[in-house]
Formats: C-alpha cells, structure tokens, sequence
C-alpha cells in the first residue's frame, strides 16, 4: 500500500502541503503511517504539479529514494508554487520491482494519475488487460506496475488526452475503465481481492475513488477537507472555512494536520468528484467483480 496527496485551489507552495504539517506526507506518513499496516513507505515517491500559465500540461518529478531522504525534493517543494498538485509515497506490492517508472503520479497529455492499493491477480490478467488498450492508451505505459495499467484502461475511454478533457469526461473514463477491470477479473476467475484508492486530475478538477471488492475489510484510507483557503502559518497548518462554495479543497490517505475535525473520509467503495466549479459530489461503486468473489 502507499500513501497520497491531491490538491485544488489557489496556487500554493508544495512545501507548505508535503513537509509542514503535522503529520505531512513526506516527514511524517512516510516513515510512520498511521492507517495503514505498512508503516513504511520507502519505495520511491513522485510530485506533479500544473502550471497553467505556461501549459495545460503536468510536470512530474519522481525518485525511487525514500522521500524522507531527498534533499532535491525538499529544495524544490520550496519553489514549486501550483494551483493543483499530487504527491504520492510507495510501498511497492509484492514482486513490483522499484524503478522510477513505476514511482507514481503517471501522466498522459493533460492527464495525472495516482493510486493507492492493488489489483489482485494482476499477473494473471496483464496480458489480456493490454489486449484491450487503443495505441494511446497502451504507449502511455512505461512500467510495470498494477497502477498504471489501470490508468491504461481509464485513459482507453478518453478520446484525445492531449486535448481539453472536461470533468464529465473523466467521471466517464474512470467508470468505465473500472468496469474493464472488472470484466478482465471475472473473466479470467481471479479469486483475489482488490484494492482500489484513485486520484485523476486534469488540473482543474479532479475524481477520486475508494474502493476494495473484499466485503470483510474497509478499503484503504482516503479523507477529504474544503474551505475558502489552505494555509501554513509558522507551524500551524489548516484549512479556512468557507461561507458558501469552496475554492480549495485537498484529498489524503491520512489527515496531516493537527486538527482532525477538519477532515471527513471518503465513504466505502465510493467516488469523490469535483468539478470544475468546485462543486463536490459522490456516487457509489458497485462492479460484478466483487459479487462474483463473495459467492465463490
């Protein structure tokens, strides 16, 4: 399992996300986790940021040391100042080798992807799984991980990733490469569960999910905060509440910060979307994959 990050709003500085808390990402989560048995999070890690200014496009920076221990990234957190960022922390699966294509965020045109969690029988169905991805889809792969063939099979139902793509769009992508998924499990008797927490963005607005097809556990973490405004001031970091709409909002693995009322966590086996209003919704998620697996 691993841990993430995913941020909206106005532009802030990475530093004030990732190292400043609390209970930050990179100081703290990556060496003791807290909700999660793996406390250790060591296998590399990634940021990306948008800077829309310059172009539609992400800028991802990804390592395979341990983020506590990387001074470049603690350099740059100080000058990368973004209006949407990923962060994600990697404790590797089990077999998955540590390169640093498969560190995560994963990009494609406009497109950021990170995920929490794992596909089970993913080697069993990685064959048949690529058998199904258009050339776009199947060339954004670079890895070897379980992640980033599902962010294939997302990006499959995405009719042009170098183009403007619309949250309705991505809502649209993310289900029905969900169910692909599903399809490929079912189809090849995979007896194994899945656990499934997902960020998408495309810099302004974003879907995450939190799923698992295992009845008897919750799936992995995954909480949310929204306000008018985040921000750290010396070491106090929180978020501003907002009368009305708000215009910032983060999505974590953990809560960071010392306040935890700010937080609210993702329900089981859900899909948090916001769009490009910053108007927040759910729906749940419901794939064959997970029946078949109970009645076996």
């Amino acid at each position: 399992m691993c841990r993430f990050v995913a941020y909206l709003g106005s532009a802030i500085l990475a530093e004030d996300l990732l190292f400043k808390p609390r209970y930050s990402l990179i100081s703290a989560q990556s060496i003791n986790a807290g909700e999660m048995s793996t406390q250790i999070n060591g296998d590399g890690f990634g940021i990306g940021w948008y800077a829309p200014d310059l172009d539609p496009e992400p800028c991802v920076f990804r390592s395979i040391k341990p983020a506590w221990s990387d001074q470049n990234l603690r350099n740059l957190s100080k000058k990368i100042l973004a209006p949407s960022l990923f962060a994600h922390i990697r404790a590797a699966s089990p077999g998955m080798p540590v390169e640093e294509y498969n560190s995560h965020p994963f990009t494609c045109g406009h497109l950021m992807f990170m995920h929490n969690g794992m596909i089970g029988g993913f080697k069993e169905i990685r064959r048949s799984l690529l058998r199904k991805l258009n050339d776009t889809a199947y060339d954004a792969i670079s890895g070897s991980t379980d992640s980033e063939h599902l962010f294939g099979l997302i990006l499959n139902h995405v009719e042009n990733p170098k183009a403007a793509i619309t949250c309705e769009e991505m809502m649209y992508a993310t289900e029905k490469g969900l169910h692909d998924l599903s399809e490929i499990l079912v189809e090849a008797e995979v007896k194994q569960h899945s656990y499934i927490n997902i960020c998408l963005t495309n810099g302004k607005s974003l879907i995450a999910v939190r799923y698992t097809t295992n009845h008897s556990v919750q799936p992995a973490s995954m909480y949310y905060m929204y306000g008018k405004e985040y921000h750290c001031r010396g070491e106090h970091c929180a978020m501003e509440p907002s009368n009305g709409k708000p215009s910032t909002i983060v999505v974590a693995s953990e809560p960071f910060t010392s306040k935890r009322s700010e937080w609210m966590k993702v329900e089981r086996n859900s899909i948090l979307t916001v769009d490009e209003e910053m108007r927040i919704s759910f729906r749940n998620v419901d794939l064959p994959i997970e029946h078949v697996i109970s009645e076996a």
